[in-house]
């Protein structure tokens, strides 16, 4: 198995047990869209493959009507990725954020 799955109420925390490239990307497809999910990318290096991935699951997870969040560990980062998914510096940030839409959706 690749992720290391903490499970909530409302999301999935899924964090990479190895740093590789090929096996995050290829992993990214074995995530359950029909929950709200957290994609802790913080020992993952951005590259354009892996941005289209998370791009790609993002883009699912919305058809789904899903949260999808990743965490950069890097505010650096933020202003590069914001564009092409919900991306948070922190786990905490991004349990904030599924929470927020959750209530916003609840409304």
């Amino acid at each position: 198995m690749y992720w290391d799955i903490k499970k909530a109420d409302t999301y999935s925390l899924y964090s990479p047990l190895k740093r590789d490239e090929n096996d995050f990307i290829s992993a990214l497809n074995s995530i359950d869209l029909s929950v709200n999910n957290i994609i802790d990318a913080s020992k993952i290096a951005f590259t354009e493959s892996v941005k289209l991935a998370l791009s790609n699951c993002s883009a699912a997870h919305l058809e789904a009507q899903k949260s999808f969040v990743v965490v950069t560990g890097n505010k650096l980062c933020l202003s590069d990725l914001e564009e092409l998914f919900i991306v948070v510096p922190t786990i905490s940030e991004a349990i904030d954020y599924i929470y927020m839409e959750e209530l916003e959706k609840n409304l």
